[in-house]
């Protein structure tokens, strides 16, 4: 029997699955979930907002828990990573029993599946107690009959590998813990966040709940129906943790290209893309004064947001270096594209993985913010593919580019408005980024020169010559500089603005494509980063401080 059990869990890990393979299946399970839940309820009306949370919170509740459960099988089983994985997911069907248990158990009625709220004395009871009494609320019957079904068949898998008893129980004990927090998680966070104020023994069912079963105001957004907010509050938190597992598990299995590919992500402009936002989000305070309110979960949702944006950011990157090939074996051969790190195929996926990924994480927050971001994405697809290939045209490349940023700014000041649009945004503080962007960004290109004269890019360096593309160049970011004083009518930033401006032209005009110099056409935006944030500081504390 025993061998039996084996060969088939060899068959199974075995199994040649490809990550888009995966994905669909996995994206198939998580619905089939909600089917099965929607069709024993006879379909009964549900909000958009709803049925969106419920499959957000579902998904990411589910994966997380997929690839925690892999890396405590992979501590006591050393086997490879995707063999676990195949195993896991024909185990994973699981999932879809509860629903229907709970059906025939209540005679048709259903109980409510969610989390069990409770002190820490009293989750301790319920650890010992398997999840403890009334199995009609929280986990319910359904559910512990998958958790005791799956802590089962870890146990035959672990003893089918091992033949080692004890360490099977000792897996099977840890894997109790962990569905035992994750069936808790709200209670740990909830005593985590509020109990070096309260007391981390005093905090009870009630303060757990006042956390999360309140209406889940997220900067502008107001959601008051009790089981969305507790859908959208814990899909903010499972979507940072699942982002720290699955960083921790490439730096692990594939250290050397996550090393690379992050390499590849241009620093600078992951700062410059956050600084837009947060920029977007001073400009919204200044000029709608919302009532805004310090909370776990407004500063969780930055950083979801601002991972968003990074995502959104690096995918456009990866897509502009598919196409940019023949210039960076020039120009950029570090890449890892140009380096062969990664095949073609292997850097698409990745590319659309982050675009899929940062629209996922911000419709979470706002769904104005991901459709903001999924028009971003359109043009950067723009600028960097054919038919169009923007970027070969000098002054339109930069001018598309600026209102790719614009969108960032956009995103950021929706986000705090009450109104949640731009309508309250001066024109003239459009126009000027408009205009300065579009003259600056150009800073970028020298570093590619050989490379986009070969490819047929007309960039400003090359179109100008290297000398003469610093003049221009420089002298628009000169004019960027002064031009705020006339767009924003303020006679008190221009000397401030000559200085900088000036500075800023000596910096561009001064780098070098020589790689032994301090400033160097690779770290140029660095550089023009420093004048710019000192003249942001005045140009704040001269006009803005006025609204």
């Amino acid at each position: 029997m025993l061998k039996q059990v084996e060969k088939i869990i060899t068959s199974i890990e075995n199994t040649q699955i490809s990550m888009s393979s995966f994905s669909v299946f996995f994206f198939s399970l998580i619905i089939l979930r909600l089917f099965t839940e929607a069709f024993l309820h006879g379909f009964s009306s549900a909000s958009g907002n709803f049925l969106f949370f419920e499959f957000t919170h579902t998904f990411l509740f589910f994966l997380t828990s997929f690839l925690i459960f892999i890396w405590i099988i992979k501590i006591f089983i050393p086997i490879e990573i995707k063999k676990i994985a195949n195993v896991l997911s024909w185990g994973f069907l699981i999932l879809l029993t509860p629903p229907t248990i709970d059906y025939v158990i209540s005679n048709g009625q259903g109980f409510w599946s969610f989390y069990i709220f409770d002190s820490l004395y009293g989750m301790t009871q319920r650890f010992f107690t398997f999840f403890g009494d009334n199995p009609q609320m929280g986990i319910t019957y359904g559910v512990r009959i998958e958790v005791a079904l799956s802590l089962f068949f870890i146990f035959i898998y672990s003893f089918t590998k091992t033949k080692k008893i004890l360490k099977s129980f000792l897996l099977t004990l840890s894997s109790y813990m962990a569905f035992f927090i994750l069936g808790t998680f709200p209670s740990w966070i909830t005593i985590a966040t509020r109990g070096w104020i309260r007391g981390f023994t005093d905090i009870n069912s009630t303060d757990i709940a006042q956390m999360f079963l309140t209406p889940a105001n997220i900067f502008s957004t107001n959601n008051t129906e009790l089981i969305d907010a507790l859908n959208i509050k814990m899909s903010i938190i499972y979507s940072l943790l699942l982002f720290i597992i699955i960083f921790i598990f490439y730096f692990h299995t594939n250290k050397h290209k996550l090393v690379s590919f992050l390499h590849n992500v241009r620093l600078p402009q992951i700062f410059y893309h956050s600084g837009l936002f947060i920029f977007g989000i001073g400009l919204g305070i200044i000029f709608t004064k919302p009532i805004l309110f310090f909370s776990f979960f407004n500063i969780f949702s930055l950083i979801l947001l601002l991972l968003s944006i990074s995502f959104a950011w690096t995918a456009s990157v990866v897509f502009n270096d598919v196409f940019d090939q023949k210039i960076d074996t020039i120009s950029n051969s570090n890449r890892p594209l140009a380096k062969g790190i990664f095949s073609l195929q292997q850097y698409l996926s990745i590319g659309i993985t982050l675009f899929i990924v940062s629209i996922f994480f911000s419709a979470i927050i706002d769904f104005k913010i991901a459709l903001l971001l999924i028009a971003y994405q359109a043009i950067a697809w723009m600028y960097s593919a054919f038919p169009l290939r923007l970027k070969r045209f000098a002054f339109i490349s930069t001018a598309v580019s600026a209102l790719a940023s614009l969108i960032i700014l956009f995103s950021g000041f929706i986000l705090v408005a009450p109104e949640q649009n731009i309508s309250r945004l001066p024109s003239e503080i459009i126009w000027l980024l408009l205009i300065s962007f579009t003259l600056s960004l150009p800073i970028k290109d020298f570093k590619d020169i050989e490379g986009d004269r070969n490819d047929g890019v007309f960039t400003i360096p090359v179109v100008f010559g290297e000398y003469w593309g610093k003049i221009v160049v420089g002298s628009g970011i000169l004019i960027s500089y002064i031009s705020s004083v006339f767009l924003l009518n303020e006679s008190r930033l221009f000397w401030w603005a000559i200085l900088f401006g000036g500075i800023s032209f000596w910096i561009v005009n001064y780098s070098s494509p020589d790689s032994t110099k301090k400033i160097t056409h690779r770290n140029l935006p660095w550089w023009i980063m420093a004048p710019l944030i000192f003249y942001g500081a005045i140009l704040i504390k001269i006009i803005f401080i006025q609204y």
